[in-house]
């Protein structure tokens, strides 16, 4: 019990931090030492954990995708990728304020580590035009960027999911697709109905097609070496980023690209995320999360529902919480409902973790307030899992 409060104690004093404003990477950094000294480590354990921490291929990997990702970001500014994105929307959508919503979405395909931060400078000048707060901006790219975690097979939350419970991934994905369609409704009535559009024109879709295919040809590269091919996303970024560079190679600022792409902030944030989950390993906590709810002796759809949702808020990652608590939780999924309530509790949890590289990129984008975003986040994510429950136990 001693270690369930130590977790609870540093993941809340994390949101206090933030809360007051206090750099988020720095509130994790610090939220992850006051986690170590809680669980019992010596200053020198703390600074090893930190060491293999960083110098990790984990770690390191994932700079090296936001790196590449950063750098193709301002490579499609300069070379004004943008600019075709905004046009293509116009012309593909009858109401421009879509294209918000179809863009993070596209993104969504590639499971990879803050993909929110691709999508954000796409449909900054669509927001922008239509006069949308830094929180409405953060919260409607967030939002459509997760839609397919649900049910596209890609995901590795889906894969780990199958391979645990001995499923196929066409059952589960299939079955949980309706979760997708219910997140989009929602997503559409909440963030993107009461977006007033003032002058709405009937587009040429053909030439928007055109637009879309160049200004998003290197996502598409993406796309096609990280899940086709199959290649490590690491790969993937990294050639994207070189192929939208390589044709431009002496128009584009280089200088500006490297400044953009190794951002110190950024960097430093990383870092502390991937510290958090490491020192999540060494001290055993999120391990000994899911044996202390269970033996609270609660109703098991209590237990199948708080566990993984502790979890998804705790590691804000999708495969966590389904790798960490699904073994434990196996023996109660009698049925499918079952499984889709944990998948769906642990996907709620995820969607608020205040670690979760998506939301925290996109808020520190667009300058968002975070308080602001969960604020404008609680309903729609309210309506998203009642209406996922319902589904659950009516139809499956």
């Amino acid at each position: 019990m001693n270690g369930l409060l130590y977790l609870i104690a540093s993941f809340i004093f994390i949101i206090l931090l933030i809360r007051l404003k206090v750099n988020i990477g720095l509130s994790i950094f610090t939220g992850s030492l006051t986690l170590g000294l809680l669980f019992g480590l010596e200053p020198a354990d703390l600074l090893n954990t930190l060491y293999e921490s960083i110098t990790s291929w984990g770690t390191v990997r994932l700079i090296l995708i936001i790196v590449s990702i950063m750098a193709l970001a301002n490579v499609f500014s300069q070379i004004g990728y943008l600019k075709y994105m905004e046009k293509a929307a116009k012309e593909l959508f009858p109401s421009e304020k879509y294209s918000l919503a179809a863009l993070p979405a596209l993104i969504g395909l590639m499971p990879m580590p803050a993909g929110a931060l691709v999508s954000a400078p796409m449909i900054e000048g669509v927001a922008d035009r239509l006069g949308i707060s830094p929180e409405e901006k953060t919260l409607i790219n967030y939002w459509f960027r997760h839609i397919w975690e649900h049910s596209w097979p890609m995901y590795q939350a889906i894969i780990i999911a199958s391979a645990i419970l001995g499923l196929s991934i066409r059952e589960f994905s299939s079955k949980m697709f309706a979760l997708t369609i219910i997140m989009v409704v929602v997503g559409y009535l909440f963030l993107l109905k009461p977006i007033e559009i003032r002058d709405e024109e009937k587009g040429n879709r053909k030439e928007g097609l055109k637009l879309f295919l160049k200004s998003t040809y290197p996502i598409l590269v993406i796309i096609t070496v990280s899940i086709i091919l199959g290649y490590d996303m690491v790969y993937g970024a990294f050639i994207g980023f070189l192929s939208a560079l390589v044709p431009y190679f002496g128009k584009v600022n280089k200088k500006e690209v490297v400044k953009h792409a190794l951002q110190p902030g950024i960097i430093f944030l990383l870092l502390s995320v991937m510290y958090f989950k490491d020192l999540l390993d060494v001290t055993g906590a999120v391990e000994t999360l899911p044996k202390t709810i269970l033996g609270l002796n609660l109703p098991i759809v209590l237990v199948i529902t708080i566990t993984p949702f502790i979890v998804g808020l705790i590691t804000g990652i999708s495969f966590a919480y389904v790798g960490m608590t699904f073994p434990l939780l196996a023996p109660f999924f009698t049925g499918f409902d079952k499984i889709a309530l944990a998948y769906l509790s642990g996907y709620m949890g995820m969607l608020f973790s205040p670690v979760h590289l998506c939301l925290i990129f996109s808020a520190e984008y667009y300058k968002a307030e975070l308080g602001g975003v969960y604020k404008k986040m609680l309903l729609p994510a309210l309506v998203l899992f009642l209406l996922g429950v319902a589904y659950i136990y009516l139809l499956l």
